[in-house]
């Protein structure tokens, strides 16, 4: 039986729901609930405190969190820019040896977790690793005192380590854009004489600015939402102070309060992004354009440019995968595979596999609901969706605690022994908020595809809402909804904020034992799983290549 006619088998008991697709008004409605009861919880908590919202007292602390949060956004945003960018063009517009290989590769940085990053590049410049350890042998040092050399536990250190992997969120959209949207104003220009940094600066950034500033947002709400490399590093970033308010300090309140401080950040950041995306739009030609004709570069031109686009891919993806694929052998001749390796891989996979289920049929409906109903309601969902994956892990802990509390409690006086707090429905419901929106996207690009008149032409042989949804549209979504799947799975599974503090007791995944081993000092005993989460985190990085191929 094939994926469609699965489809329609499944849902055809439901396909009799009338009234004008009542179904997915109920759906829509669950959802902007599941959105809405965070946000409400930790308004509630934040007020929940003796002195109110004025409870948090400003401390050295908090300033130096402020500082330190908006110094590492700037120095990731400005640096993942100007390598993404930078390869893109190099990448588009130019053709040199290794160009075609290299153009893959740039993208495998986003296989590596930033925590991960974070605590191989601490392994490797520590003055014990080999970086430091080579240094001192060509010089022929004997002490720390007797050289200079950068300090990967700074600020310093957090933005290369975070730019590195986060940049091909950046060099993504900038090439499709050099490439093939804007193709004919490249030739153009090129036609009329402009070429070098002429042609970039005056046409080339110009152009794909749009799409600049939404991968910078996306690199952005990334380093805002980790906890496992800012702490590794020694950067007191604000997700990072959330959870020490909360957890050493015992003030659950005072930490909802700078929670909220942190959702105002993330509004703020979206909303730039919106007004950058409205100031500045692109109209291609209404017919397919030929991508852009790269020009030929020889010599020194072609060795520079082959260089530049070859270190970001060694130093945020080969020297890390050379590093643990060393440690995870020499683990594995030393002691074999960790004893609780097996039962850690399985809770992972269980969670992340039920998250990719969940976002994916969650991402239809919402997707469905938005082309069929009328209203804001409706059309404002997609938007919704995506507002839930821009929150941080931590403020999104945070604001469910109440909500569980509620809900715990509501059970108890019924008289049931189910207990929500700290268990796998716990850490669901946060994947289901923060991913839904990979869902909603990847089901509304295919859902673009079709055209509206497959809804009129269905209405007229007399299906209602709900009918079209399930047996109309739903079947041609079986791709699509399978990819996002897959991208959610991959991004439960290197999920750590959340999976951290909300994770049953006794409870570990894959994430939480490698920060666990880092925390303390033996990252090389957590080598095995971090492997196998850079193999797992490959899939979706190879997914994307074959998109941009095609």
């Amino acid at each position: 039986m094939s994926p469609a006619a699965t489809i329609r088998h499944v849902f055809a008991p439901l396909s009799g729901v009338r009234r004008s697709g009542r179904m997915l008004k109920v759906a829509l409605t669950l959802f902007y609930l599941a959105l809405a009861a965070p946000m409400t919880g930790l308004v509630m908590l934040a007020l929940s405190g003796k002195t109110g919202l004025i409870q948090l007292a400003w401390t050295r602390g908090l300033s130096d969190s402020f500082r330190d949060t908006t110094l590492l956004l700037a120095g990731v945003g400005l640096l993942s820019a100007t390598i993404g960018v930078g390869t893109a063009w190099l990448i588009a517009m130019n053709r040199f040896p290794g160009r075609t290989i290299l153009g893959a590769l740039l993208v495998l940085p986003l296989a590596l977790p930033t925590y991960l990053a974070a605590y191989i590049a601490v392994e490797l410049g520590d003055f014990y690793g080999p970086a430091q350890s080579t240094y001192r042998w060509l010089f022929n040092y004997t002490s720390r005192r007797d050289y200079e050399f950068p300090e990967v536990r700074s600020l310093t250190g957090a933005v290369l380590v975070f730019s590195l992997v986060l940049y091909p969120y950046i060099y993504l959209p900038a090439r499709l854009m050099f490439e093939k949207q804007g193709s004919s104003i490249i030739q153009a220009a090129r036609l009329h004489g402009a070429k070098g940094f002429r042609l970039f600066f005056r046409i080339g950034l110009p152009l794909a600015r749009p799409a600049i500033v939404g991968g910078v947002v996306f690199a952005l709400l990334e380093t805002l939402n980790d906890i496992g490399a800012v702490e590794h590093l020694g950067v007191q970033s604000l997700s990072l102070t959330i959870r020490s308010i909360w957890l050493n300090r015992g003030d659950l309140p005072g930490a909802a309060q700078l929670a909220l401080i942190g959702l105002m950040l993330v509004t703020a950041i979206l909303a730039l992004e919106f007004m950058a995306r409205r100031q500045s739009s692109y109209a291609g030609p209404t017919r397919a354009t030929p991508p852009v004709i790269p020009a030929q570069i020889s010599g020194f031109k072609a060795f520079a440019a082959g260089l530049a686009c070859a270190t970001p891919v060694i130093l945020g993806f080969g020297l890390p995968a050379i590093f643990l694929g060393i440690e995870a052998l020499r683990m594995i001749l030393k002691s074999g595979p960790p004893a609780d390796l097996l039962r850690t891989l399985l809770n992972s996979v269980g969670l992340s596999v039920t998250a990719g289920i969940i976002v994916a049929a969650i991402g239809g409906i919402v997707a469905l609901a938005a082309r069929l109903l009328r209203g804001p309601a409706a059309a404002f969902a997609p938007r919704a969706a995506m507002l839930g994956y821009a929150i941080p892990g931590t403020v999104l802990v945070i604001a469910l605690l109440p909500v569980f509390a509620v809900v715990d409690d509501g059970f108890e006086r019924l008289g049931m022994p189910i207990v929500l707090s700290g268990s796998v429905v716990a850490i669901l419901l946060a994947y289901l908020v923060r991913f839904t929106g990979i869902g909603v996207t990847q089901a509304e690009t295919a859902l673009s595809r079709i055209s509206q008149n497959v809804d009129h032409a269905a209405r007229t042989l007399g299906r209602d809402r709900t009918q079209i949804a399930l047996t109309v549209l739903a079947p041609n979504l079986v791709r699509a909804l399978g990819i996002a799947g897959l991208f959610a799975f991959v991004d439960a599974m290197k999920e750590l904020p959340a999976t951290l503090l909300l994770r049953p007791l006794n409870m570990e995944t894959l994430a939480t034992s490698i920060y666990a081993k880092a925390s303390g000092g033996a990252f090389e005993d957590g080598a095995i799983e971090a492997l196998l989460l850079l193999l797992i985190g490959l899939l979706p990085v190879l997914l994307l290549n074959r998109q941009r191929r095609g």
